[in-house]
């Protein structure tokens, strides 16, 4: 029934000049559960893969084992857990059950112990095999993984794993805790599976905020399988898609269709948006208003027992020969194109420098002034030919991605 999700649509310019040419235009389009929504609550069913490998000694693992603790304590009895423990071997420490017996399963987490090396498939292969106990498609069921260092000789392994979990409902979300982990493949496995790339622990501290950021992440799901598809009108040609919120992340050309653009956007939480900037070329027109596009959003509700819902709205422009209404702007929609573009370009810096040490792309003034003090430092060090540390580089890229987290704050 409708009123679950809102879609909203916005034009860079609502205006376009009459010109012989064609042009780009900005379409951002942005789904958020309703208020009706408010009071809808799925059960959870986590897996939680965890790291414990000899150089999560100490601090590092005591803030895990601490900060696992506390999310149990908010599980609901209608919730399922499991947790799996990896070095080069791998250990289910509390096999997938009811989130109802906390006292012993907190036990077994205080029994987790650091040794061995890192193979995180084992961890990625137990945790699934956990997860399909208790599947549901009227559940939130996930995976949270962390790890503290660069797993050996099955990274391919881990992104199959990765594509098993998307095939049946399972998003995977990574997490890196301190400077030695590989976010490259990180941020591949988050993606691959439906959810997001790794969240950055920059020390042990912060580990109690990453899991309850998670917890938080997980019962505030209303919306599952939700996709959006931008139908495109004759006469446009898609050019790029980018998610900008919750994170911004490029969505690259497999998305790309002739007359369509088709983005999985997975669940979708209470009171956060979920939204994609597209940008298209407009052939020539006469004056007058066209439609250039329809969006369209499909999804399911299981605690109402609703599936395939679907929203359509219609996206129309202007053609003007009035230059003064062709100048005009959406500040909102221009904002996120250009915090888009920014991570784009610190993106490449960053692919550049892991790759060769060096820095050939340079950033433009009007590319720089978006981004924090920390990162323009980081990359004056790199265009000046000096080094900085894999902690900088992990810091950059996941700063870079929040960027819009910025501006819907404001």
């Amino acid at each position: 029934m409708p009123g679950e999700v809102t879609l909203n649509c916005q034009l860079g310019k609502d205006q376009l000049p009459v010109t012989g040419g064609s042009q780009v235009a900005y379409i951002l389009v942005e789904a958020t559960p309703t208020e009706m929504m408010a009071q809808v609550r799925m059960p959870l069913n986590f897996a939680l893969v965890l790291d414990r490998s000899g150089s999560m000694k100490g601090a590092k693992l005591n803030a895990v084992r601490e900060a696992v603790k506390a999310l149990i304590d908010q599980m609901a009895e209608g919730d399922y857990i499991s947790v799996v423990t990896f070095d080069d071997t791998v250990q289910t420490i509390v096999p997938a059950q009811p989130a109802m017996d906390k006292t012993g399963i907190k036990m077994a987490i205080d029994r987790i112990r650091d040794g061995g090396g890192t193979t995180m498939s084992l961890g990625m292969g137990t945790g699934l095999n956990e997860l399909r106990k208790y599947a549901s498609p009227g559940a939130v069921n996930r995976m949270v993984l962390l790890t503290d260092g660069v797993t050996y000789g099955d990274t391919d392994r881990c992104r199959t794993l990765a594509d098993d979990a998307a095939r049946e409902g399972f998003t995977i979300m990574p997490q890196g805790i301190g400077a030695d982990w590989d976010e490259d493949l990180l941020d591949n496995i988050g993606r691959r599976s439906g959810g997001r790339e790794a969240e950055f622990i920059k020390n042990p501290g912060e580990a109690a905020a990453r899991f309850q950021n998670e917890f938080n992440s997980a019962v505030a799901v209303a919306v599952r399988n939700a996709q959006m598809i931008l139908h495109l009108s004759a006469g446009i040609t898609p050019k790029k898609a980018v998610k900008v919120l919750p994170q911004i992340s490029d969505l690259g050309l497999s998305v790309l269709g002739d007359r369509q653009v088709v983005v999985p956007l997975g669940d979708l939480e209470k009171d956060t948006p979920q939204a994609v900037l597209f940008e298209v070329t407009v052939d020539p027109k006469p004056a007058g208003v066209f439609r250039i596009a329809v969006a369209e959003l499909t999804y399911d509700v299981p605690a109402m027992n609703l599936q395939n819902q679907q929203l359509r709205s219609d996206i129309v422009v202007g053609f003007t020969q009035d230059p003064s209404q062709a100048q005009a702007v959406n500040a909102v929609v221009m904002n996120y194109a250009e915090k888009a573009n920014a991570h784009r370009l610190v993106t490449k810096v960053l692919e550049e420098y892991k790759a060769t040490g060096k820095v050939t792309t340079r950033l433009a003034p009007n590319v720089t002034r978006v981004l924090d003090a920390e990162t323009q430092a980081a990359i004056e060090q790199m265009n000046a030919g000096q080094q900085i540390s894999s902690e900088q580089v992990k810091s950059i890229g996941n700063k870079t991605r929040k960027l819009t987290q910025r501006l819907e704050d404001m």
